[in-house]
């Protein structure tokens, strides 16, 4: 092919001066660039590749048209505009790569070799397949491959080389359609194919073989066949080596990339957390020299990359160097954010919340409640743009920040950031009232948190009482009724404890009458719950607000309510009610 390449002047020079006879020449030359027999030389650039497929049609194109054209020249034009096509879809040229081929299909009186009538099909499903046309790919390339499958008892045809290609693609069409195991055993035809084909044959399509061994370890990683994923990633691991790397970085460096990925999640999967953490360094390494050559397509890698080896470090506690990591994520996502943040801020937004989370398990709450701070900015500035998207993660976002700011002792922030989450979530329960109202009891409650914490007792027992009411209709009458009833019994505990304060509030200031309200809606709390400690925090309210205060209490609820004030027999409570 290079030499052919190299000596392409003379028959483009014998095309001019004589193109009855230098045209054949010429467009044969041509074809056979396009078709080259191994791998071990460099390929032909794209540019290269399309320039050439270009003159092919041309070529061939003149001679059909010529006075006396030979039968043999229309199906040569077919074949050029099917090279033609395969070179745009390199491009992303995917309207013109199926415009080629329907010229290709048009051609009148063609002769069209089995192997042509193959790879057509095929190249449309590919096109079809990145123009999001997945049934009409699906059927394309059912087609390819059922033409392929024909041509295998035919000697001379290439058609095991090809047939792996054409079952890669019909297994991502399947894949990208959702029909997973269906993809994983087509998938495993392909690899079958290939590993019965000889070594002078496999190495016409290295890179099919790569693809194919490593997208078979993606989906046999998303079924769950972890074993049976690590074992075909070892045989993938081999296909995507160093030399492939070397001769198509561009190409097989991401699939590397990918394939280390999902060896790694395998190996965290199985409960091997070394080996996924050595796996997954092997794949920062790689998406380093990706991003070192195309910054943009490698930094995406990069970021998937380290997001995973942050996760690993965590299950490892190894919590220094994932703080490091995440915030090398961070760094990485907020210079992607500042040229473009309608597509990267979200996940600059996403990963500041888990550099937080890093800094609380730090202990180091200040650093934490400045980079949530941070996230919630990313996630209002995306909302601006999606707010379907995104006003649920801001709204969760700021009551995650409600609490931190609490910790850290920003009473009063804590109360700003837990209002607005409220607001926002019953805003988003105007319009989908199923999903989120039972969310606005979650909000309400982390309100109440705060403002009990900063002294505003009443408005605090008004919170924790309607976050109550909400999560009990959400337990009666929802799928999730288990975690609506753990964050129910969590708000009740909650009540109890902030009707405790504002009753001594109150008392305090001599305000009896206000103290005995409170007081009754703690007995009446202690009703509607089993949970030890509200009752035992209502037995001591009791006892602590009679021994401080004595008759004048007495009188005030007695006054009140009608009643003697209660007294309580104690009793060990049983081990169930812990």
């Amino acid at each position: 092919m290079g030499l052919v390449r190299t000596l392409l002047p003379l028959p483009r020079a014998a095309a001019r001066l004589a193109p009855q006879l230098g045209g054949p020449l010429l467009g044969a030359a041509l074809m056979r660039c396009l078709t080259p027999r191994w791998v071990l030389l460099r390929p032909p650039s794209p540019t290269r590749r399309l320039a050439e497929a270009e003159e092919a049609v041309a070529v061939y194109r003149a001679l059909v048209e010529a006075a006396s054209p030979r039968p043999q020249h229309r199906g040569l034009l077919a074949r050029a505009l099917a090279q033609h096509a395969g070179a745009l879809l390199l491009f992303g040229r995917y309207e013109e790569a199926l415009t080629a081929l329907d010229a290709s299909q048009a051609v009148p009186d063609a002769r069209r070799p089995p192997g042509l009538r193959a790879s057509v099909p095929h190249l449309r499903a590919q096109a079809q397949f990145e123009l999001g046309r997945l049934d009409e790919a699906l059927d394309s390339a059912r087609d390819s491959v059922a033409a392929y499958r024909a041509l295998l008892p035919v000697p001379g045809e290439r058609a095991p080389a090809r047939l792996s290609g054409a079952l890669r693609t019909y297994a991502l069409v399947l894949g990208a359609l959702g029909r997973t195991e269906e993809s994983v055993a087509v998938y495993e035809e392909g690899a079958g194919v290939l590993r019965a084909m000889s070594l002078l044959t496999t190495g016409s399509v290295p890179v099919v073989r790569a693809r194919v061994l490593s997208e078979l370890t993606s989906g046999l990683r998303h079924l769950g066949r972890y074993e049976e994923a690590l074992t075909v990633g070892r045989e993938a691991r081999e296909a995507t080596g160093s030399a492939l790397v070397w001769t198509l970085p561009d190409t097989v460096r991401p699939l590397r990339v990918r394939l280390l990925l999902d060896l790694a999640r395998c190996h965290a999967a199985t409960g091997d957390l070394l080996t996924a953490r050595t796996t997954v360094g092997e794949a920062v390494t790689e998406a380093r020299a990706l991003a070192d050559r195309d910054r943009a397509a490698g930094e995406q890698w990069l970021i998937a990359t380290l997001g995973l080896l942050a996760d690993v470090l965590g299950e490892l506690e190894e919590e220094d160097e994932e703080l490091g990591i995440r915030q090398e994520l961070v760094n990485l996502c907020a210079a992607q954010a500042a040229e473009d943040p309608r597509v990267h801020g979200p996940r600059l937004a996403e990963h500041l919340e888990w550099l937080a989370d890093c800094h609380r398990a730090a202990g180091d709450l200040r650093s934490a409640v400045d980079v949530t701070e941070r996230s919630v900015a990313a996630y209002r500035r995306a909302a601006e743009y999606e707010p379907a998207a995104y006003e649920p993660e801001l709204a969760r976002v700021l009551a995650n920040l409600s609490l931190r700011r609490s910790n850290d002792g920003d009473g009063e922030g804590a109360v700003s950031a837990a209002r607005e989450a409220v607001a926002l979530t019953r805003r988003l329960a105007e319009s989908d009232w199923q999903a989120y109202h039972p969310l606005t009891g979650h909000r309400l409650h982390v309100l109440g948190r705060a403002l009990r914490r900063s002294g505003a007792h009443t408005a605090a027992v008004a919170c924790y009482e309607e976050s109550e009411s909400i999560l009990d209709d959400a337990r009666e009458g929802d799928a999730e009724a288990t975690r609506h009833a753990s964050s129910l019994a969590a708000a009740r505990s909650g009540l109890a404890v902030a009707l405790e304060e504002a009753a001594r509030s109150h008392l305090s200031a001599g305000r009896f009458a206000e103290a005995v309200a409170d007081l009754r809606s703690l007995l009446a709390l202690t009703g509607r719950t089993d949970r030890t400690d509200v009752h035992a925090g209502c037995v001591t309210a009791f006892a602590e607000a009679r021994a401080e205060h004595g008759e004048p209490l007495v009188r005030a609820w007695t006054r009140t309510t009608g009643e003697d004030f209660p007294t309580f027999v104690y009793r060990r409570p049983a081990s169930s009610d812990l």
